[in-house]
């Protein structure tokens, strides 16, 4: 069954903003989709907020990255002003279409991917459905795709599973699993307050964090498979995310052999964002 309908209906009354940090919508066969171009004709790079986070989360890594890249970052369905339509399922290939329609609706022939958490896997399969796209995959806690079920039953609370129910309790409580997402997240010494206000800011205005049409919809997601993909690939991993304490950061390597660990000791769960320097000094590296 899915419940992601009562998403359609409950985000079908809210009005996006027109106009958010220069923020486009672009029209998708997967809805609308918000997006931030810094536009030009250096290399791409393609990246994608993980949630709650927002694109406003990732201004400063795009001003600093926009020296020597084109950054596109766009807001998945179910995630901040991208709202979900009833049809998108949060499957690996389809949200490995968006990417790919994106890519093409915008112009782009070839970019980097920057992606973090489950976005990893859409970040894969586009690789896979379409190698000759891509120059780099750059990871950020991902691990396979069973490391990820047993974190899933380890961090999310089982009622968002159940469809309908979840969807309905999700709606009531996005603003309280924000807040408790960064608890979990980020190291105890980190200061939250800057995530926690960006992220809230973005619900009152009108925005979304769909946590449980996402697990559901990954949860068919575990009998798959990815074919070898040849695109280089690199993964980040915060040592001190919490939320991940007990996941094995490299059991990515069962899905992409050949991809480069490297690990950020003083970071949790959003390395690009909290080690910025050595984030895009990595990124210039590899690119």
């Amino acid at each position: 069954m899915n419940g992601g309908y009562i998403d359609t209906i409950r985000l079908g009354k809210r009005k996006i903003p027109m106009r958010t940090l220069n923020a486009q919508f672009i029209e998708t066969d997967f809805g609308t989709v918000r997006v931030f171009d810094t536009q030009g004709h250096k290399p791409v790079i393609l990246s994608a907020p993980d949630g709650p986070n927002v694109i406003e989360h990732h201004e400063e890594l795009i001003k600093r990255l926009s020296n020597h890249f084109r950054v596109v970052c766009f807001e998945f369905p179910g995630v901040g002003f991208s709202f979900p339509t009833y049809e998108h399922d949060y499957s690996f290939v389809r949200s490995a279409n968006i990417i790919l329609q994106l890519m093409v609706i915008l112009k782009i022939d070839r970019a980097a991917l920057c992606f973090s958490c489950s976005n990893g896997f859409y970040a894969i399969k586009a690789a896979e459905l379409a190698p000759e796209k891509f120059t780099h995959l750059f990871l950020s806690q991902t691990p396979s795709i069973h490391a990820m079920k047993a974190w899933t039953d380890r961090t999310i609370p089982k009622i968002l599973t159940y469809p309908i129910i979840g969807q309905l309790v999700n709606s009531l409580i996005e603003k309280k699993m924000s807040r408790t997402w960064y608890k979990t997240a980020l190291p105890k010494s980190t200061d939250k307050t800057p995530y926690e206000h960006i992220a809230l800011a973005a619900l009152d205005a009108g925005g979304c964090f769909c946590l449980s049409s996402l697990v559901q919809g990954l949860i068919p997601e575990q009998y798959s498979s990815f074919k070898q993909i040849m695109v280089p690939c690199t993964q980040v991993w915060g040592k001190l995310d919490y939320s991940h304490r007990r996941t094995d950061h490299t059991s990515i390597l069962e899905h992409v052999p050949n991809c480069n660990m490297v690990v950020f000791e003083n970071c949790g769960h959003f390395p690009e964002l909290e080690a910025t320097d050595n984030y895009i000094k990595l990124v210039n590296e590899r690119l």
